[in-house]
């Protein structure tokens, strides 16, 4: 059987992915507001002064603007992603995903080694990378299980 591995390629994007899934929550909101409340210039339809009859807001649509919104249903894809990952992972590989892509700072690879205990040499850190980029490359179906 030949093993299959990621190229740098797909590294650098599921590297991408892995900073998505840190702010998923907050991707999401953003997109469903800009869904809801999209930019329009102003333009009075009522000139008259009377009632409108035209609803400004109609839940359906909405729900079918969701539905229909590829970015924001691979937003919902890479949340149940997400939350398949942290069950999944081991408690070191947890650490590395909180200090790599969870927290305000920037830590490199190799800082991020450096942090943790016991601490990892270049090498180390990188094939824990490597793993962790595998693991999500087999959730996302880029990889076979």
């Amino acid at each position: 059987m030949i093993e299959e591995r990621l190229s740098s390629k797909e590294m650098q994007g599921l590297e991408a992915d892995y900073e998505k899934i840190a702010n998923i929550d907050k991707l999401i909101s953003q997109r469903e507001i800009e869904l809801e409340w999209p930019y329009r210039e102003f333009q009075d339809e009522n000139v008259g002064g009377g009632r409108s009859t035209i609803t400004s807001f109609k839940a359906q649509e909405l729900i079918e603007k969701k539905e229909q919104d590829p970015y924001l249903q691979r937003l919902y894809r890479l949340r149940m992603i997400k939350d398949d990952l942290l069950i999944d992972m081991t408690k070191q590989q947890r650490q590395i995903y909180e200090l790599r892509w969870c927290t305000d700072d920037y830590y490199d690879w190799l800082l991020v080694g450096e942090l943790l205990e016991p601490r990892l040499s270049k090498a180390q850190i990188y094939r824990k990378r490597e793993k962790l980029l595998e693991l999500l490359a087999k959730k996302e179906g880029i990889l076979r299980k």
